[in-house]
C-alpha cells in the first residue's frame, strides 16, 4: 500500500510564537533536511530520495510553515514526474495532488504542536494526586507497574521504551501507585517531544493534561523547546 504521512502542521495558525522561538524550530528541521531556516517561508518543495525507502511504496509528506517536504521510495519519485531536490518555484505539494499524480492512499497523519512558554499555563488535575519527577532505580518498581496495567498498543502509542526510558519523566500518584506518566526525549538538545501515558483505570480525568504539565514547566525552566 502507497501511504501518504503528514508528521508536521503548520503551527503558526495556532500561536504567534517569538521570532526566537520560531528560529529553533526552524533550526532543527532545516539541519535534519538539509535546508535554508528561510525556505519554510516559501510555497516551494523540497523532494528527497531516500534509499531506506526503496521498494517500500511509501512517501512520507512534511508541510513546515508554507512549504513541503518529500521523503520517498525513489521509484514514486520518479513515477510522480517529481525532481530530486529543491525546487522553490513549484509551490507547495499537497497530499490531494499526490493522490492526482500516483494515487497515494493516506495512511496516517500526525500534526507536531510547539509550546511558546509565553502560552504556558500550568494544570493541575482534581483530587488528591501526587506530582513528581522519576529517578533511576527508585523509581523502576512503579513505572513496572504502570507498564504491566496498559496494553502493548498503549507503550506504543506512548513512543515508550521499556528497556530505554527517556531523560526526564514526570509521573503522578494516587498514594504509592503510579498513575500517570509524562517524559521526554530530545531531538538534538533543544526540542523535546512529549510521550504521556495513563493507567487505564484513571483516563478521562485530566491526569495526561495535569502530567504533561508538570513536564512542560520543567522544560520552560531549563529551556528545552
Amino acid at each position: 500500500m502507497r501511504t501518504a504521512q503528514t508528521p508536521v502542521g503548520d503551527f503558526r495558525s495556532m500561536m504567534k510564537p517569538s521570532n526566537e522561538f520560531l528560529q529553533i524550530v526552524y533550526g532543527y528541521w532545516a539541519r535534519r533536511f538539509g535546508c535554508d531556516r528561510e525556505d519554510f517561508l516559501h510555497p516551494g518543495t523540497l523532494v528527497i530520495q531516500e534509499d531506506q525507502l526503496n521498494g517500500t511504496g511509501k512517501i512520507h509528506l512534511y508541510h513546515i510553515d508554507r512549504m513541503s517536504i518529500v521523503r520517498a521510495d525513489p521509484s514514486l519519485i520518479c513515477q510522480a514526474g517529481l525532481s530530486n531536490g529543491y525546487d522553490r518555484d513549484a509551490g507547495s505539494l499537497t497530499v490531494s495532488l499526490l493522490q492526482e499524480l500516483i494515487g497515494v492512499e493516506v495512511d496516517t497523519t500526525f500534526l507536531d504542536c510547539y509550546l511558546d512558554a509565553r502560552d504556558f499555563k500550568c494544570f493541575a488535575a482534581r483530587g488528591n494526586f501526587t506530582t513528581r519527577r522519576l529517578y533511576g532505580e527508585n523509581d523502576n518498581p512503579h513505572l513496572l507497574n504502570l507498564y504491566q496495567a496498559c496494553t502493548e498498543e498503549d507503550l506504543d502509542e506512548a513512543a515508550i521504551n521499556v528497556d530505554e526510558p527517556d531523560p526526564v519523566i514526570y509521573g503522578m500518584f494516587d498514594g504509592n501507585q503510579l498513575v500517570a506518566y509524562a517524559s521526554h526525549r530530545y531531538w538534538e538538545d533543544v526540542i523535546a517531544d512529549i510521550g504521556v501515558l495513563i493507567h487505564p483505570g484513571y483516563r478521562g480525568r485530566g491526569l495526561g493534561k495535569a502530567v504533561v504539565s508538570a513536564l512542560c514547566e520543567w522544560c520552560i525552566e531549563n529551556e528545552v523547546v
